[in-house]
């Protein structure tokens, strides 16, 4: 899988989230926005807005405008359903392991 293939980031992001929430913090706006550094804003937007929709993360806030539709992202947090779908979902496993295996292929990753 490529490191932009949707699935990569969407765990990327849900395991990030649920690793702060564990630590009882939640990403600054700053943080939340160095998730995105390198990647497509048109396609990071797609993914948050989506990731979003299906109730995996909080605290993200679509604005219509007659240009098209911005994401505001404000104290996004993983919720129950996105620790479960990050864990029981069969994608999301072979993300996982498909990473695992890349970093050990490839150390200092």
């Amino acid at each position: 899988m490529a490191k932009d293939d949707y699935f990569v980031l969407m765990y990327k992001l849900l395991k990030r989230l649920y690793d702060a929430l564990k630590q009882g913090k939640t990403l600054s706006d700053e943080e939340f926005a160095n998730l995105s550094v390198g990647i497509n804003s048109v396609y990071w937007q797609y993914i948050i807005m989506n990731v979003s929709r299906e109730g995996y993360i909080s605290g993200i806030h679509e604005i219509e405008s007659l240009s098209g539709t911005t994401v505001m992202a404000r104290d996004v947090q993983i919720t129950p359903k996105g620790i479960e779908y990050l864990f029981s979902n069969s994608m999301m496993e072979r993300v996982k392991n498909a990473l695992k295996d890349f970093k050990d292929i490839v150390p200092g990753i």
